[in-house]
C-alpha cells in the first residue's frame, strides 16, 4: 500500500524526480504505533538501519542529517536567511540531537545505513505532547539509491501523501549539485523523506 501510494505521488513530479525505492519498509516502520522509541528502531533495523551511539556524531553523519532540517526551513519561511546560514545553524542543531537525553515526553534516535556505496541517515523523534497522545516523526536523508532524479530548483516543493487520517509522509527532492555550489561543500543527499504518525498513548 505504501509503495503504491509513493509511486502514485511521484508520478506527478517532473520526470527528473520520479523514482523512490528502498523506503516502503522504513515508512511502515515509522508508522507503527509503539509505546517505546526503541521498538521503532528495531523495526528500522530490519530495513538495514543501524543505531548511532549517543555522543559526538561523525562529520559525515552531521552533513547528512542537516538536510531534512534545512529542507524543512528552505521550503517554508526562511526568514530571509541565505541557504548557507541555514546550513551552518543546522549543523549545530544536529550535533545537539546526538547528545540529547531522553525524558518521558521526548526521545530522539539517530540511525544510518549503507545502500551500496552510499550512506543514508535518519532522525527518529518519539513525542508525547500530552499524556493521551503519542507522535512519531522520522526524517530521512536519502541518497540517489533511494530517491533518484534532480529538480531544477534547489528543493522541489514537498509532495505529501496521507496514508490515513493520522499517518502521512512527505518527499522533498533536492538539487545536490546546486546546493553544493551555494554552501561550498559536497552534498551527497538527493532528497529528504519525513513520516508522521499520531495515536492514543498506550497504558
Amino acid at each position: 500500500m505504501i509503495r503504491s501510494l509513493a509511486l502514485l505521488l511521484l508520478s506527478t513530479l517532473p520526470a527528473s524526480a520520479q523514482t523512490l525505492t528502498e523506503m516502503s519498509g522504513s515508512i511502515d516502520a515509522c508508522h507503527q504505533p509503539t509505546a517505546n522509541v526503541d521498538d521503532t528502531v528495531t523495526s528500522l533495523a530490519q530495513q538495514g538501519w543501524a543505531l548511532v551511539p549517543q555522543g559526538d556524531l561523525s562529520p559525515e553523519t552531521i552533513e547528512l542529517l542537516i538536510w531534512p532540517q534545512v529542507a524543512f526551513y528552505a521550503t517554508g519561511d526562511t526568514g530571509g536567511e541565505q541557504i548557507k546560514a541555514i546550513v551552518d545553524l543546522q549543523r549545530k542543531t544536529v550535533a545537539g540531537f546526538a547528545k540529547k537525553k531522553d525524558i518521558p515526553q521526548s526521545k530522539t534516535r539517530i540511525l544510518t545505513r549503507q545502500i551500496g556505496s552510499d550512506t543514508e541517515a535518519a532522525l527518529v523523534f518519539w513525542l508525547q505532547p500530552d499524556p493521551a497522545q503519542t507522535n512519531i516523526i522520522c526524517r530521512f536523508a536519502l541518497s540517489s539509491a533511494s530517491l533518484s532524479g534532480q529538480p531544477t530548483e534547489d528543493f522541489a516543493a514537498p509532495r505529501v501523501v496521507e496514508t490515513s487520517p493520522t499517518q502521512r509522509f512527505a518527499i522533498t527532492p533536492m538539487n545536490a549539485a546546486s546546493l553544493a555550489t551555494k554552501i561550498g561543500a559536497p552534498v551527497t543527499v538527493s532528497g529528504t523523506l519525513e513520516t508522521q504518525t499520531s495515536f492514543p498513548s498506550q497504558e
